[in-house]
């Protein structure tokens, strides 16, 4: 709150000089995941220019995601269809002082990744079948499984009295270790003006932090140690039953 009550200090002392630029505050630039993280909110705080328009992206991190369909065969039920899209956006925020349609032409939607269908149709997608005809229905079904765990949605842009914008924002529990870009972008007569963008830090903490790094950096030893555990439990497991 202490950096929002001085960006609101420096917003009135010169209001007159901030011409075009996109100029925001975070109330909070790293979240620590612990061991009992339910989400975390954060809190956007920004000036607003009547005349001008203003649309907030929040991504990352990047990450293949996989989808899979399956199949009846025999009765049985399979995993017949896979697709994995490359590098895309473990979480896609928005928030904007209009639908972004009307106020940005479709090329720089496009360009700048800034609306969920539009941001899947420069992701390379590697997948085990040939047809086309339901690509469509695939990722319809990748847009509409991320928006039903809170990871893609849009947010409500409030106007303050013309003259501050607000945008809370929650990050699930599911939420990623990683950096999130967040970029503001101011726009006019469908023209982006400006951008600017800043860096939301998730990382884990404590022994979590310790065990995540390993899973990572080490992920064959850390493999090795996690069937090993699953097997020492299984012993310890069948040896108590035998007691009992």
């Amino acid at each position: 709150m202490k950096k929002i009550a001085l960006f609101l200090i420096i917003l009135f002392i010169n209001n007159n000089t901030l011409g075009n630029e996109a100029y925001f505050v975070l109330s909070e630039k790293e979240i620590q995941i612990e061991t009992d993280f339910n989400g975390k909110e954060i809190i956007i705080f920004g000036i607003f220019e009547p005349k001008e328009d203003t649309i907030i992206s929040i991504k990352g991190p990047n990450m293949d995601t996989k989808i899979l369909k399956k199949e009846k065969l025999f009765g049985f039920w399979f995993n017949t269809k896979k697709i994995i899209y490359k590098e895309l956006p473990s979480i896609f925020f928005l928030a904007s002082s209009a639908p972004i349609q009307d106020i940005l032409n479709k090329e720089a939607i496009i360009k700048e990744k800034l609306y969920f269908d539009d941001l899947l149709t420069s992701i390379i997608t590697q997948r085990n079948f040939i047809e086309q005809k339901n690509l469509n229905e695939w990722k319809n079904n990748l847009i509409s499984i991320k928006t039903k765990e809170d990871l893609y949605k849009e947010y409500e842009f409030k106007n303050i009295e013309n003259k501050l914008f607000q945008t809370r924002v929650f990050f699930p529990s599911q939420s990623v270790p990683g950096k999130y870009q967040v970029t503001i972008y101011q726009i006019k007569d469908k023209i982006i003006l400006s951008k600017k963008n800043k860096v939301i830090l998730i990382r884990k903490s404590g022994i979590g932090d310790k065990i995540y790094k390993f899973a990572h950096e080490q992920s064959a030893a850390y493999g090795l140690l996690s069937i090993l555990f699953a097997v020492l439990s299984g012993l310890i497991a069948a040896t108590v039953f035998r007691r009992i």
